[in-house]
């Protein structure tokens, strides 16, 4: 405003019409963005699209799949292994009277899978048994799954984004750009030491590179819940301790083991072990908001598996469950091309017994060579994947528990969707909570009203945010409160993401006013700034009260906030009291009986 009126005087020096305009409002504070989630995990390479530089340990915000795709690459491939985890115990009768029998899921049962199809070593009967066999997941492999929960958060309603990719799925190799899968080994998580390990190892030193970021709100690492106790209690907390000293977000978490804890008990478990795990943080718990359990999405399909996620050095047992339903199925020549595709999808190893023919595939003589050319390559594994599902309907069985296996997922990316929706349709200060899941099935585990309560308010306040199978509605996310449930202050979700959001605006807003004069004319202006910014946040129904002034103050004076040492070492302290809006989490409803006249 001075500057206006001193430019003008200073040009008069020639005779004419000079116009002033003085502005009559001070400069106003624009509320920042509040659903900006920052993703940290391995990813299959990580590079620049167009320059092909690395990015490794970098964020890079993202706002698509088709995004994530360009810079990261897809998703981690799986292997599953075949294992018979019982001696079979084959019914009596003929093949006809047990084929097409399906598992009950029985507790006697020990975990049947598929519908298995064996002999019993002779060539003739045979016959099919259901609790014989079983299918469970590489473990190495198993741990990748950013690629898949991005898909979720954007299913969720998810939009803008930070991802840091800090390693590849590839062992020893950091790859800018897709690579030849024949290249592929699986690597296992490390949490890395940021003082002593390369910058592309480590999910702490990706959390590091995060916290250089300006703009993220929320801190998600999907990839921690599978780490041994001592290193997911080290990426927790330093999650939470970065949190609470940037101020500008908040960590989201999942329980340790969230993926293989199913069962109350173990969820019990679970709850106790994040409690020592957090435990060193507990000044700054505010900052952090835990979901539970893990949930069974619907973003896998067969599609998305193909034979070589069975493919082994050990073959025979799918060979052989393969080859008895083939040798059930078909004869002649339908028999031997359905057997040459066994063999040439799942070898056997030069150790196999071969001395049944009926029992293995093991000439590949009828198929086609698998090509050297990667993408012929590929198409040739998608064509024989193909032939398999639509010639055997065991393997279509087969291949749909891969993907229900990969279906299980963490709770964490999906929450931030759903902080995402609420804050575009809400607005932060709403809970977000009560709100449907996309692409998720149901959870591992459904709580009761009476079991989650020692969730929701344990004697702790580490509270842990349940999601619910609600009737008609899917699951639902049934609570919103942070690990600091005991505060009367910072005891839910929405009241510490708005505090958030208020210091983060009004402190960037007040950027423009350090070195001002600290004089009376700046405090005005300042007081009045805020109260516009907090008397539009009221308007929005942010804040409580049924009048602004009952909504918020502000005040900065000499006398008032500030003594006269303060203003002659350069401070100028601004107090602002808020309402905050806190849930009708528990709704009771009081009925009683009359009597007519």
């Amino acid at each position: 405003m001075s500057t206006s009126v001193t430019s003008s005087y200073l040009n008069r020096s020639t005779p004419g019409v000079y116009i002033n305009e003085i502005p009559a409002f001070g400069n106003s504070i624009v509320g920042v963005a509040t659903a900006v989630p920052i993703f940290i995990g391995y990813t299959q390479f990580a590079g620049d699209p167009t320059t092909g530089a690395s990015l490794y340990n970098t964020p890079v915000p993202i706002s698509s799949m088709t995004e994530f795709s360009q810079y990261f690459g897809g998703a981690a491939e799986i292997d599953y292994t075949v294992s018979q985890i019982a001696p079979p115990n084959p019914p009596s009768g003929s093949a006809s009277s047990t084929s097409g029998s399906t598992s009950s899921g029985a507790a006697a049962a020990p975990t049947p899978a598929f519908t298995a199809y064996y002999t019993s070593g002779t060539a003739a009967p045979y016959t099919v048994s259901l609790e014989g066999f079983g299918l469970a997941p590489n473990a190495a492999s198993s741990r990748f799954n950013l690629y898949w929960q991005m898909q979720l958060f954007f299913a969720n309603g998810g939009g803008q984004c930070y991802v840091v990719s800090v390693g590849s799925y590839w062992a020893n190799q950091y790859p800018t750009a897709a690579a030849d899968s024949s290249a592929w080994i699986p690597n296992s998580i490390e949490v890395g030491d940021p003082t002593t390990t390369p910058p592309q190892d480590g999910l702490l030193v990706g959390l590091q590179a995060a916290g250089y970021a300006i703009g993220p709100t929320m801190t998600v690492i999907p990839e921690a819940c599978q780490l041994d106790s001592g290193d997911y209690g080290d990426v927790v907390q330093a999650m939470i301790a970065q949190a609470a000293q940037l101020q500008d977000r908040v960590a989201i978490l999942d329980l340790p083991s969230a993926l293989s804890s199913s069962t109350y008990d173990e969820l019990l478990q679970a709850q106790t072990a994040l409690a020592t795990a957090v435990a060193p943080q507990s000044a700054n718990l505010s900052y952090g908001v835990a979901y539970a359990p893990a949930l069974n999405a619907s973003v896998v399909t067969a599609n998305n598996v193909l034979y070589t996620n069975l493919n082994s050095d050990d073959n025979s047992l799918i060979n052989n469950i393969l080859t008895t339903q083939a040798n059930m199925s078909y004869k002649g020549s339908q028999l031997t091309n359905v057997q040459g595709a066994i063999a040439a999808a799942f070898p056997l190893p030069a150790s196999a017994p071969k001395t049944n023919t009926a029992q293995y595939s093991n000439d590949a003589s009828s198929y086609a060579t698998a090509p050297s050319d990667q993408s012929a390559l590929e198409s040739w594994e998608l064509t024989l994947d193909n032939y398999l599902l639509n010639a055997l309907p065991v393997f279509k069985q087969i291949e749909t528990l891969i993907a229900n296996g990969m279906n299980v997922v963490p709770a964490s990316g999906i929450a931030a969707g759903v902080w995402s929706k609420s804050d575009s349709q809400s607005g932060v200060w709403n809970a977000p909570a009560n709100i449907a899941l996309a692409s998720v099935v149901s959870p591992v585990y459904n709580m009761s009203d009476a079991e989650q309560g020692g969730f929701n308010m344990p004697l702790n306040g580490q509270a842990i945010d349940v999601m619910r199978a609600q009737p008609g509605r899917g699951t639902v996310v049934w609570g919103a409160r942070t690990l600091d449930g005991n505060s009367q202050d910072y005891r839910y979700v929405q009241v510490r993401r708005t505090l958030i959001y208020v210091e983060q605006s009004i402190k960037g807003a007040l950027r423009q006013y350090v070195f001002a004069p600290n004089t009376a004319t700046t405090w005005t202006t300042v007081t009045a700034s805020i109260s516009s910014f907090l008397t539009g946040l009221w308007q929005q129904g942010g804040l409580m009260g049924a009048k602004a002034s009952d909504a918020f103050s502000v005040s900065c004076g000499l006398g008032v906030t500030m003594t006269s040492q303060d203003v002659l070492n350069g401070y100028m302290i601004v107090a602002v009291t808020l309402q905050m809006i806190h849930p009708a989490e528990f709704i009771e409803l009081t009925f009683t009986q009359t009597m007519g006249s």
